[in-house]
């Protein structure tokens, strides 16, 4: 997702005035662990009517950001008539490392742009594509675990190593996402900051 003029900053930490909203606060970082996730732009509601919101309305700030191979945050904006295609870590398995799943978060909205008392609730559209659970994640002939593990981002991410949970060759879709959701709801309790 590049930046419209070309250049890399981290949006992330330097938006203005932002310090009250924590980079993860509605989704923490994390990679989608399947194959593809299909996502529509975000809709923002009042959360206690339900009342659309127009966008012009919402904290520019909010909304998802990715980290890219080289660990710059970046914001991401889904135009409403678009959809985003988001990799999993399967399909990072299944290529040897060619595309790699990119590390991804939500971040909150102040309620600065609109009346004081509407609580912002955000409403997202993924649609997850993977496979049947007894699938093998076997990475291709002539590839190495570690070609696999190294093409990631998440060595620069706040999100648990993929070699802690893909954890052999030929390790079934099941398996591996038992392994990361039992990983994730575990690390996410973890002080991961050392």
């Amino acid at each position: 997702f590049p930046l419209d003029n070309g250049e890399e900053k981290d949006d992330v930490n330097n938006a203005k005035d932002d310090a009250d909203i924590a980079e993860d606060s509605w989704i923490g970082w994390h990679n989608d662990s399947g194959f593809l996730t299909a996502l529509a732009g975000d809709m923002y509601i009042d959360h206690e009517t339900g009342e659309h919101l127009n966008s012009q309305s919402i904290d520019p700030n909010a909304g998802l950001y990715v980290l890219n191979r080289n660990g710059t945050k970046t914001h991401v904006v889904i135009p409403e008539d678009c959809m985003a295609v988001q990799l999993g870590e399967c399909v990072q398995i299944i290529t040897g490392g060619a595309v790699i799943a990119t590390p991804h978060c939500v971040r909150g909205a102040k309620n600065s742009n609109v009346s004081g008392s509407t609580k912002i609730a955000r409403i997202s559209h993924p649609c997850f594509i993977d496979t049947v659970p007894s699938f093998p994640l076997s990475m291709p002939s002539g590839v190495s675990r570690d070609d696999v593990i190294m093409a990631g981002v998440e060595k620069n991410a706040p999100v648990p190593p993929l070699d802690d949970r893909w954890i052999e060759d030929g390790m079934t879709l099941g398996d591996f996402l038992q392994k990361t959701f039992s990983m994730y709801y575990d690390w996410s309790t973890k002080d991961n900051t050392k």
